[in-house]
């Protein structure tokens, strides 16, 4: 679950740039300042709960080690084919690349990490390049 101050932005984010789907919208009489939505993202769900009455503010992790310290919720993967298409795709819809996609032998795989509208890591996690040869 990740709770956004940006409800509808964070929704069309996710469907524009990971071609996430909506599988249910919703919300609760006794919360009427939360919206909250199911979204399928590489059949994945993430739940999405907007608020206009937030009680934190969003992390805006400088580097990947203070995301990797900051407890809680620090980033989610998705495990794709290829983690630089996946990465180039996104750069193309014009999301920055948080984290270069290198290969890690010692976990024997390839990652890649970005940033969605709110500042939440997102990684992608495949097959090393060095394995594909």
């Amino acid at each position: 679950m990740i709770s956004v101050p940006n409800y509808q932005e964070t929704l069309e984010w996710y469907q524009n740039k990971l071609n996430a789907t909506i599988e249910k919208e919703w919300t609760v009489d006794e919360l009427p300042d939360l919206q909250l939505a199911y979204l399928n993202v590489y059949g994945f769900r993430i739940e999405v709960v907007g608020t206009t009455q937030g009680r934190s503010g969003m992390p805006n992790f400088q580097d990947f080690g203070e995301a990797l310290r900051t407890t809680g919720i620090g980033h989610f993967c998705f495990q794709v084919d290829s983690v630089d298409e996946a990465i180039s795709e996104l750069n193309q819809k014009g999301v920055p690349t948080f984290v270069e996609a290198a290969d890690y032998p010692n976990i024997g795989v390839r990652v890649g990490f970005v940033k969605d509208n709110n500042g939440n890591v997102i990684e992608f996690s495949g097959v090393m390049n060095s394995a594909k040869q």
